[in-house]
C-alpha cells in the first residue's frame, strides 16, 4: 500500500486509463515514492503545481481507491474522460 500524505497540489482531473498497461521501464506508478509497486496503472492524475506547471502520473488502483484526496476528488468531481489532450480546467494561481 502507498503512504496517504496530504497532497500539497491540488488534482485538477482523474483520467482512467483504456486498458490498463503494465509497470514498465518510464512507466512507473508515480505514487511509489516508497517501497516498490508492481500493480496494473489504471488512472492517469493531473495537479497544479504552485509554479503553473500540469504533470501527469500515473497511479495504480491501490493508491486510486485509498488515498483520501483521489476518493474526495472522484466523489465530488468523477473521472475525465479519457485521454483527452489536456485537463478541462487549469485552476488560476
Amino acid at each position: 500500500m502507498h503512504p496517504v500524505t496530504k497532497m500539497r497540489s491540488p488534482i485538477l482531473e482523474i483520467r482512467p486509463l483504456f486498458p490498463a498497461v503494465e509497470q514498465a521501464e518510464g512507466r512507473i506508478c508515480s505514487m511509489a515514492t516508497t517501497g516498490h509497486c508492481d500493480a496494473v496503472l489504471v488512472a492517469e492524475v493531473f495537479v497544479q503545481f504552485a509554479d503553473g506547471t500540469v504533470p501527469r502520473w500515473l497511479v495504480c488502483g491501490d493508491w486510486l481507491t485509498r488515498h483520501p484526496d483521489a476518493v474526495e476528488h472522484i466523489k465530488t468531481h468523477g473521472f475525465a474522460e479519457p485521454r483527452s489532450d489536456r485537463p478541462a480546467a487549469v485552476r488560476a494561481r
